[in-house]
């Protein structure tokens, strides 16, 4: 029993090992940009510092423990990191993920940020709507669309052209206005404690909103605040994941999505059959595990492991993709790039979970919404895995094919040299 344990730690050490180097080659980029460089396509990478000193004239994705851009990106910023901190110009949309982020830039589109610690600079200009959840938000400089904060702590200062919202949901929550402030549209605020607007501050309407404080108590099934920033601050982290493997296997990761769309039963199907074989195989893993004591040799029982550990590693990690991919071409209907379809597909996804999570733990829909979150999660399992174990078997097809034809074409070669 101590061998396997060993053998187990040895392959699981492999695996990490194997999938860092996977994620090394994939990203493929030098993770800092310098003055007065500039990339012609999207910049994708992952490293421990990422830097944008220059010019990415396509889409920053990056995912890394310190991330700073100071330069200027024309399409979308999408980026999750411990130290975020984005200055310059973002032409697109900014979508961070992490623990303390600070913005000081022009977002000519949305801005979407996701941490404990939010501060927005003064001098940052959103041309359109802007969103920010966190422990602690500090919002300042201009918003020209609509906004809406969800923290516990709020501080808000600058011009704001549109409506906003913010809700502070705890008991100890709070929210501060400083003098000088305008909003020109309607501020709600939703609290436990009732708020006026200072006389020093412009506002064109206001509305409270009592609610409820959040119960820190509630059952685990419930979804809080902080919760939910992990998780979308993993979603990141695997949207990045998968476009590295599509870097890689482009044909491979496209592929799966259209085999769903084109026969959802048949890669339910395969699905549903690998399902079988993996819980076969583990209990043929077991009686080798015994025979191997008596008549087998070590040997067998390493390369069925091995198998069953690859299989069972791809399809749960990697069964989103396919059918985030299905969805992201229905939404898109296929007139946005791949990583764009990537994205939609996943946000579906990920919303539809996060939806059913918070209604486990309401009273009434509890038992209905468990079931649907069920049949969902083992519906994703099921298309997914028939669609990465059909592309898998089309492509290996496909390369035997090739080498066939390489084969008989020297054979033919060396016969006319003859």
């Amino acid at each position: 029993m101590r061998k396997f344990w060993i053998v187990f730690a040895c392959l699981l050490l492999s695996a990490v090992l194997l999938g860092g180097t996977a994620i090394a080659i994939a990203a493929g980029e030098n993770p800092i940009v310098g003055p007065g460089e500039v990339v012609n396509d999207d910049f994708i990478t992952t490293d421990t510092t990422v830097l944008n000193e220059g010019t990415v004239l396509g889409d920053f994705i990056a995912f890394a423990q310190t991330l700073t851009n100071k330069g200027q990106v024309e399409g979308d910023l999408i980026a999750g990191g411990l130290q975020v901190n984005i200055e310059g110009v973002i032409g697109g949309s900014l979508r961070v993920g992490g623990t303390d982020v600070r913005a000081n830039c022009t977002i000519e589109r949305n801005a979407m940020i996701y941490a404990s610690i939010v501060n927005i600079g003064a001098d940052t200009v959103v041309k359109r709507n802007a969103y920010y959840w966190g422990e602690a938000v500090n919002s300042a400089g201009r918003v020209m669309g609509n906004t809406t904060i969800r923290a516990r702590s709020v501080t808000l200062s600058g011009v704001y052209d549109g409506d906003v919202n913010i809700n502070t949901m705890t008991e100890d929550g709070k929210l501060d206005i400083l003098p000088g402030t305008v909003i020109k549209g309607k501020l709600t605020y939703e609290g436990v404690k009732a708020y006026a607007v200072p006389s020093d501050v412009q506002v064109g309407s206001f509305s409270y909103v009592s609610i409820e404080p959040v119960d820190t108590t509630a059952a685990q099934s419930s979804l809080s605040l902080w919760s939910l920033i992990r998780k979308i601050f993993t979603l990141l982290a695997y949207y990045l994941i998968a476009l590295l493997i599509y870097k890689i296997f482009p044909r491979f990761f496209v592929r799966s999505g259209d085999f769903i769309e084109a026969k959802p039963f048949s890669s339910a199907g395969i699905g549903i059959a690998t399902l079988g074989s993996l819980v076969a195989g583990s209990l043929a893993l077991i009686l080798l595990m015994i025979l191997a004591l008596f008549i087998l040799k070590g040997s067998v029982v390493l390369f069925s492991t091995l198998a069953i550990l690859f299989v069972t590693m791809v399809t749960v990690l990697f069964a989103d993709i396919p059918v985030s991919m299905w969805i992201g071409n229905i939404i898109t209907n296929r007139k946005a790039s791949v990583p764009a379809r990537l994205a939609a597909g996943l946000a579906a996804v990920s919303a539809i979970k996060i939806i059913l999570e918070i209604l486990k733990g309401l009273q009434g829909v509890s038992t209905i919404a468990r079931i649907i979150l069920f049949i969902v999660n083992i519906s994703i399992w099921l298309l997914g895995t028939g669609a990465l174990m059909k592309s898998v078997y089309e492509i290996s097809r496909s390369a035997n094919k090739q080498a066939e034809a390489e084969e008989v074409e020297a054979n033919t070669y060396e016969s006319a040299e003859i």
